[in-house]
């Protein structure tokens, strides 16, 4: 039986791909809608960690609760992709966050660059 060698950019790609998937599976139809209408009225932004944050400070209650419960489900998923494929937790995160930014942020959604600033798309 001839084994399939894996470059790490396959890796990479299958990864991404997964992780795209498990994203958005696990999080419910409102909660997805709910993110989506946050990060549209700016009120939550993508980090480069792989996880959302409010753009402002002091969010409202409702704001802070939808923030800590995707990036419960992220973190989730995060650490069961890393223990599948046996690498570091933040290097799934940042990944997806990559991923995330360039493919699902749509224009004028707010995310944070490595200087620590908030910017839109």
């Amino acid at each position: 039986m001839k084994q399939i060698s894996y470059s790490w950019m396959a890796w990479f790609r299958t990864a991404l791909a997964v992780l795209a998937l498990c994203l958005v599976l696990p999080m419910s139809v409102a909660h997805a809608d709910a993110l989506d209408d946050a990060r549209a009225a700016g009120l939550i932004g993508e980090r480069p960690d792989g996880y959302v944050d409010a753009v402002q400070p002091n969010p409202p209650g409702n704001i802070q609760q939808l923030i800590s419960e995707i990036n419960a489900q992220r973190r989730k998923v995060y650490q069961q992709l890393a223990g599948e494929k046996g690498v570091p937790v933040e290097e799934v995160a940042a990944l997806a966050a990559e991923k995330t930014i360039a493919q699902r942020l749509k224009p004028g959604m707010f995310y944070m660059n490595s200087s620590g600033q908030w910017v839109q798309k």
